[in-house]
C-alpha cells in the first residue's frame, strides 16, 4: 500500500462529483461521498484499487484528499499511479 494526497480546487461535494465522473468515464468503480470512499480502475496492465479520505473541512473551498493505493499492477511505479490518478482531479 502506499499513499499519497491531492489539492482539489473545489469543495468535497463538488470533489466527489469529479472523482465519481471521472472514474466511471474510465470504465471504472466510484463508490464514496464527501467524507470518504474507494475506486477501482482496470487498466491495460492491470487493476488499480484505492480508498480516499477528505481531509478538509466540508465547506472548505478548496479540498485536500488523502488516497491510498491497496493494489496496482507490480510492474508500475506508485509515481505513475499518483500522475494518473492525481490528473482524473
Amino acid at each position: 500500500m502506499a499513499s499519497f494526497s491531492i489539492d482539489f480546487p473545489g469543495t468535497p461535494h463538488q470533489f466527489v462529483l469529479s472523482a465519481t465522473n471521472a472514474i466511471k468515464n474510465k470504465g471504472g468503480i466510484f463508490d464514496g461521498n464527501p467524507t470518504t470512499g474507494s475506486f477501482s480502475l482496470q487498466t491495460l496492465i492491470g487493476l488499480v484499487k484505492g480508498t480516499y479520505q477528505v481531509l478538509s473541512d466540508p465547506n472548505s473551498p478548496q479540498t485536500k484528499v488523502a488516497i491510498t493505493i491497496t493494489k496496482k499492477p507490480f510492474i508500475v511505479p506508485m509515481s505513475k499511479i499518483q500522475e494518473v490518478i492525481a490528473s482524473y482531479f
